[in-house]
Order: structure tokens, then C-alpha cells, then sequence
């Protein structure tokens, strides 16, 4: 077993560790269909060969080469640390400076199996938040925090450490850009070209930042954003007895099944994997799961009717839900939900963020690896599926609106019926929660915002949260709308 002492050394090369390959019982992110040419798969074994003497690289270069063909990408497997990988005490870590040890407490924090989606591929959430584009980068960052002092700041571009730079104990101790690419070139297409080349990566908001915290980030605006959508659009101020119906509990997505609850209704989440179910339900967060949709509905309409807070996990595609939801309305002429959304990886459907209604989903991510094509056909066919099963519930009275994850986007893309009528092709027919649902209350400044307390002591979360309150209570004090005070009220009781 590696210590944090070895971890940060720099890359473990005389001699090289064991190359053990994937890992078995952890999620594996989808094989990558970068389609790159015979010189850009030699581009992008030089660049994953530069991190290497040119003794080691001999080596390294037949397997680098086959986990490209194999994967679409050098995710650099042999370098995969032989650690428990976790926060550990910020006091655990060598280093010269209390910043350091933070940022590298972050670092293992974000690639924590028990927190990141694809560990061993280093992506966070999102299906392709990455925290670094290969373990090299892993290595050679934890040494060089090590290494910094208070008058030197570490400047990262898309995973590739550039180096320590000198600068003045007020500065930065850590810059980083990810994704900077010219607007002509930022498809998704080209992006999947130069990741596997190894020149950019997509950090999504905290996994490339370093300050993921799991759904517990997003719970509190996902709460707020749940009772402003029951307040401004059914008029209710209790939601007990109130459907929210909704998909994805893998990485922000996991805070639904909680917010719902604590919003006091009935929510009920749809997921095709397995794994992610289990985690949020281990960890507290998802009260009951089922793959069964007639037991799904009993449910709903036992805790609907009883006013049960209850969040219940569906195994399965969500679209199939969704198609449920109309057949009871068709065949009893009862709407089963009030409220409803999409949390699904939208911004990435045809790379494993999104799967489609028409297959298992282990059958699709084989399809998704062997014939990307016929995915990306398959996955349209459902979107389009999944509005038309929205859109009739939303003439019967339900409010559906959009999580900010491209759903409407690329429903729009697809064919999809989701466009306003009567206005232009960027305006939808349903509304975005962050101008609609959240915009009073992010006009004051609030909003899911969180910091992290490193030191693990009690009273720096205590201390930090007392200032928090301090601030809201002075604005509520200092007068807002009623809308505002409505959302900020249950930020402040």
C-alpha cells in the first residue's frame, strides 16, 4: 500500500509499478469514439509519453497505445495509486504550506470511489468532469504541492501541471483553466479528438476546480428550487402529498432524492444504473428502490394519498416512467405528478450521459463503444419519446422545467416538440429553473454556493456558518419581495 509520503515523490518510476489494468467491482466510464487518425493516435502517444524519460517510455508506449484503442483514451492505468483514496486529515499531508495540504485534501476527495462516478478514470460527475486527463498529472501535481511554499502559485492548464511559478503570499496559491478552446472548434466532436490527444480536458464546474462535495452541494438550491416551483406555479406553500418526478442520482443528481423529502412530497427518480442507486441509497440519501414500475406507482399513490414524504428510486429508464405516467392518465383519468424535471448528463447524451429507453444498460454501453452511430440515433428516438410522454402530462397541469443540463437543447436537436410557440427557436416551452424558479433569490446574491472547512474542526464550520446566517438575516432584515423572502426563509428559519 502507497503512503501520501510516496504519493507525493512524483511519478513512481524505478522501479514502475504493476500494471493491474482496470479495476474490477468500480464503475468504468464508457469506451471514448474519438476517431482519430493514424498520425493523431501517434500525437497522442507522444503527448501521454511526455510526462517519461525516454528510457521509460519504451515501455510504456505498447500499453499507452492499447488503451487507446481499447478505451479512446490514455487514462494511464499502471499509475493508478495503490492508496485508499480519500480526504485524509489535513494535518496527513507533507507538504510546506496549511493551502497545499488543502488543495491536495480536495484532490483525493474528488477521486474518492465512494464519491467519484468512473475512479480510475478520474472523472468526478457528469459522466465527463475530470479531474486530470491521465494518473501521470496525478503524480506529478501531488509533488509539486509538496514541493510550494507560500510564494509560489501552481498553474494548471486542462489537467497538465505548467509548473510552479513564483508570486507573493497574497497570491493564488493554485490557477487553473480547463476546456479553452476557440469557439470554432467547440463541438462535440472535436472535443472528444483533442481529449484523446491529450490538449484539453472538460473539468465540468468542481471536478477540474478540485472542490466537489457530492450532492450535499446542490441539495440546498435543489430544496429552494423544489418549493419555489410549488409556490410560483401550483400556488402551494405544503407540498405534502405533491409528485416530483425526475431522472439521474449520480452526482449532483443525487441530491433530488433528499430534496424532495425534505420539501415534504413524494419524489421519485429514475436511474438505468445500478451502481449509482446503491450508493445513494447506502448513503442515505434515497429512502427505497425498485425496478418494478406497478410497484413504483402503488408507492406513489399510497404516500400521495397519505401525504408521505417518501423518495423512492426507480431502476430504470426514466422515459419508461414517464410513459406510465400517461397510460395511468389514459386509463383512469388521474395525473399521478405535479412537478417534474430532468437531471440526466444531457451535456454529453451521446458519450454516456444520457441512454436511450430501447435497450438495457449494459447493451448500451456496448452499442455505445461498437456503434456509436446507431446510439446517437437510438438516443434522439428517446428523447423525442420522453418530451411527447412531458408534454401531455403538462396539458393536463403538470409543471415541468429545465435542470440547466441541456436537456431542452438537445430534445430541441432531436426534433423534439419543445419549442415556445410563437417565439424564437432559443426560447423553450418549458422554463429554466435558474431564470424562472431561482432568479429572485440569485439576483441577491444567493444562491448554491458552498465552501469546503479542511481543518475538520467543528468550530470553523461553526464559526463560518454563524457569518453565513449573519448576512442573511441582515438582507431579510433590510427588506425584500415577498418572493425573495419566501425562498430565503427557508435558509433562514
Amino acid at each position: 500500500m502507497t503512503s501520501l509520503k510516496e504519493i507525493c515523490r512524483g511519478l513512481p518510476l524505478y522501479p514502475l509499478p504493476e500494471n493491474r489494468g482496470r479495476r474490477k467491482g468500480i464503475p468504468h466510464a464508457p469506451v471514448r469514439t474519438p476517431n482519430l487518425t493514424a498520425q493523431e493516435k501517434k500525437l497522442a502517444l507522444r503527448n501521454a509519453l511526455r510526462y517519461f524519460p525516454p528510457e521509460i517510455q519504451k515501455k510504456l508506449a505498447p500499453e499507452f497505445a492499447e488503451e487507446l484503442r481499447l478505451y479512446g483514451h490514455i487514462y494511464m492505468y499502471r499509475f493508478f495509486p495503490d492508496i485508499e483514496m480519500r480526504a485524509y486529515p489535513i494535518g496527513d499531508y507533507p507538504c510546506k504550506t496549511k493551502s497545499a495540504a488543502a488543495i491536495m485534501l480536495m484532490i483525493m476527495n474528488n477521486l474518492d470511489p465512494s464519491v467519484a462516478q468512473f475512479p480510475q478514470e478520474l472523472v468526478t460527475y457528469g459522466g465527463n468532469g475530470q479531474v486530470f486527463s491521465n494518473w501521470a498529472q496525478f503524480w506529478l501535481v501531488m509533488h509539486y504541492l509538496s514541493e510550494m511554499t507560500e510564494e509560489q502559485t501552481l498553474v494548471m492548464y486542462s489537467g497538465h501541471p505548467l509548473g510552479l511559478f513564483p508570486s507573493h503570499k497574497y497570491a493564488p496559491r493554485l490557477i487553473i483553466t480547463n476546456g479553452m478552446v476557440i469557439p470554432n472548434y467547440s463541438t462535440r466532436d472535436e472535443y472528444e479528438k483533442m481529449f484523446a490527444l491529450g490538449v484539453t480536458m472538460y473539468g465540468q464546474m468542481t471536478a477540474g476546480s478540485y472542490c466537489y462535495i457530492g450532492p450535499q452541494g446542490i441539495v440546498h438550491g435543489t430544496v429552494l428550487t423544489v418549493l419555489n416551483a410549488g409556490r410560483r406555479y401550483l400556488k402551494a406553500e405544503d407540498l405534502s402529498g405533491k409528485v416530483f418526478v425526475t431522472s439521474g442520482l449520480g452526482g449532483m443528481s443525487g441530491a433530488q432524492a433528499k430534496a424532495a423529502v425534505i420539501a415534504g412530497c413524494v419524489g421519485i427518480i429514475a436511474e438505468v444504473d445500478e451502481a449509482a442507486l446503491l450508493k445513494r441509497h447506502k448513503q442515505g440519501w434515497l429512502m427505497e428502490i425498485s425496478n418494478n414500475l406497478d410497484h413504483c406507482i402503488a408507492r406513489l399513490r399510497d404516500a400521495r394519498r397519505n401525504k408521505i414524504a417518501l423518495s423512492l428510486g426507480y431502476h430504470g429508464n426514466v422515459v419508461d416512467l414517464w410513459e406510465r405516467l400517461v397510460h395511468e392518465l389514459d386509463t383512469t383519468g388521474e395525473l399521478l405528478v405535479d412537478l417534474g424535471s430532468d437531471q440526466t448528463s444531457c451535456h454529453n447524451p451521446f458519450s454516456g450521459g444520457y441512454y436511450p429507453v430501447q435497450l438495457g444498460f449494459e447493451e448500451a454501453k456496448q452499442l455505445l463503444s461498437t456503434n456509436p452511430g446507431k446510439f446517437r440515433m437510438l438516443v434522439q428516438e428517446s428523447l423525442k419519446r420522453q418530451v411527447a410522454a412531458i408534454n401531455r402530462l403538462a396539458d393536463k397541469g403538470m409543471f415541468f422545467w429545465d435542470y440547466g443540463n441541456a436537456f431542452l437543447l438537445e430534445a430541441q436537436r432531436a426534433g423534439a416538440d419543445v419549442e415556445k410557440k410563437g417565439a424564437n427557436k432559443t426560447e423553450f416551452r418549458y422554463p429554466s429553473y435558474v431564470q424562472h424558479i431561482m432568479g429572485d433569490i440569485f439576483s441577491l446574491g444567493f444562491g448554491p454556493f458552498r465552501w469546503v472547512c479542511t481543518s475538520g474542526d467543528p468550530q470553523d464550520l461553526a464559526t463560518t456558518d454563524s457569518i453565513a446566517m449573519s448576512v442573511l438575516e441582515d438582507s431579510i432584515r433590510q427588506g425584500v419581495t415577498g418572493e425573495q423572502t419566501q425562498g430565503l426563509s427557508v435558509i433562514v428559519p
